[in-house]
C-alpha cells in the first residue's frame, strides 16, 4: 500500500467516525489560496512580493510541491533559505522570503492542517541594513539645476518636499493636488495608506508654473511610462542627475551580489523625514507625513545632524552648582 492509498483509507475512517477529513491540500494549492487572500487584503506591490517568494519556494520543491503540505519539513525550508543565500541575495532579502513563508505555514497551523509550522525551527541569517545618505538643501538645489526636464524637477521636488516614494511620485496626478487647502493627498502604492501632506512653498510655486501648460492627467506623463529599473529606468536616470550635479552617489558593495547606492531617489524620502526631525517636528507628526506605521521604521529614516545632537547635549545638567557651560 502506497502512502497515498494509506492516507485515503485513514481519511475515509476519520470522516465516518468524526466527520472531519484528514486529507491536506498540496503545497502548491494551499499557497495559491493563501496568496489570493493576500491580494484581497493588501496593496498590489505587497501581493507581488509575496507571490515572487512563494513562486521561488514552489519551484525549488519540484515534484514535492504537489504533495500534501504536511509533507514539508524544516529541512525543506532550510534548503530553500540556503539556496537563496547562495544566489547572492542580501540576507535581508532572504529574511523577508522566510517571513512570507512563515505567514503561509502559520495559517496552515492555525487551521489545524499542520501540527507545527516547519519555518519556525529554521534559524535566520544575521542582517545589517545598508544605510541611506541624505541630501541637503544645497544638494537638492544642485539636483534641480542638473535635471534635464521640468518633469524631473517635479519628481525631485515631490521626493524632497512630499517624502513620497519614486513609484508614488511618478504616478502623481493633478487630481492629487488640492489648491484650496494647500495639500497633496495620495494613497501609497506599497501600503495602500492615505497620506495628506501640506504643500511646501517651492511645491506651490513649481506647480503654479506647471499649471500654465494644463492641469489634467499625470504630473509627469513622459516619465510615468518608464520603469524604475534597467539602464534607461528612472533610478538610473536619477543617478545620472546626481553625478551631473557633482554629488557623490556613494555607491558601495551591497550585502548581496549587487552594489548599493547610498544616495538614490529614495534618499529624498530619508531627507524629508530627517529635515523635519532636525527642525524639531515630533515623531508622531513625521509618521503621519511619511505614512510610516511603526516608530522603528520612522527611526530608520531619521538622520540627525551634528548640530541637532549637540543641542540635545545642552539638556544634560552640569556638575556642582554651575548653571551654564564655560564660555
Amino acid at each position: 500500500m502506497t502512502s497515498t492509498q494509506l492516507r485515503k483509507v485513514l481519511n475515509d475512517v476519520s470522516e465516518k467516525v468524526t466527520g472531519d477529513t484528514l486529507l491536506a491540500p498540496s503545497v502548491a494549492a494551499f499557497t495559491n489560496e493563501w496568496l489570493d487572500g493576500i491580494a484581497a487584503r493588501n496593496a498590489p506591490a505587497t501581493h507581488e512580493r509575496y507571490k515572487n517568494a512563494i513562486k521561488l519556494f514552489i519551484a525549488g520543491l519540484k515534484d514535492k510541491a504537489q504533495k500534501p503540505i504536511t509533507a514539508i519539513t524544516s529541512r525543506d525550508v532550510e534548503l530553500f533559505l540556503n539556496w537563496r543565500l547562495s544566489t547572492g541575495v542580501a540576507p535581508r532579502t532572504a529574511i523577508v522570503d522566510m517571513k512570507i513563508l512563515n505567514g503561509a505555514f502559520r495559517r496552515a497551523e492555525k487551521y489545524g492542517i499542520l501540527l507545527k509550522n516547519p519555518v519556525a525551527a529554521v534559524q535566520l541569517p544575521k542582517s545589517v541594513s545598508s544605510e541611506r545618505e541624505v541630501f541637503t538643501n544645497e544638494d537638492v538645489e544642485k539636483l534641480l539645476a542638473a535635471a534635464p526636464s521640468l518633469e524631473w524637477q517635479t519628481l525631485i521636488l515631490l521626493g524632497y518636499f512630499i517624502g513620497a516614494r519614486l513609484g508614488d511620485c511618478v504616478q502623481m496626478k493633478w487630481d492629487n493636488v488640492n489648491p484650496d487647502d494647500g495639500t497633496i493627498v495620495y494613497h501609497q502604492k506599497k501600503t495602500g495608506k492615505k497620506v495628506v501632506v501640506p504643500m511646501h512653498y517651492h511645491i506651490i510655486e513649481h506647480l503654479k508654473f506647471r499649471s500654465a501648460f494644463g492641469t489634467a492627467g499625470l504630473l509627469c506623463p513622459k516619465l510615468a511610462n518608464k520603469g524604475s529599473g534597467g539602464k534607461h529606468g528612472l533610478s538610473e536616470g536619477f543617478n545620472r542627475i546626481v553625478k551631473k550635479a557633482g554629488i557623490d552617489p556613494m555607491t558601495v558593495k551591497g550585502k548581496g551580489i549587487r552594489n548599493f547606492t547610498r544616495r538614490s531617489f529614495h534618499s529624498l524620502r530619508h531627507s524629508f523625514n530627517s529635515a523635519l526631525a532636525n527642525a524639531g517636528v515630533t515623531e508622531e507628526v513625521r509618521m503621519k507625513l511619511t505614512g510610516h506605521t511603526s516608530k522603528d521604521m520612522n527611526a530608520r529614516y531619521t538622520h540627525l545632524q551634528v548640530a541637532t545632537l549637540k543641542n540635545a547635549m545642552t539638556a544634560l545638567p552640569l556638575f556642582g552648582s554651575k548653571s551654564e557651560a564655560p564660555k
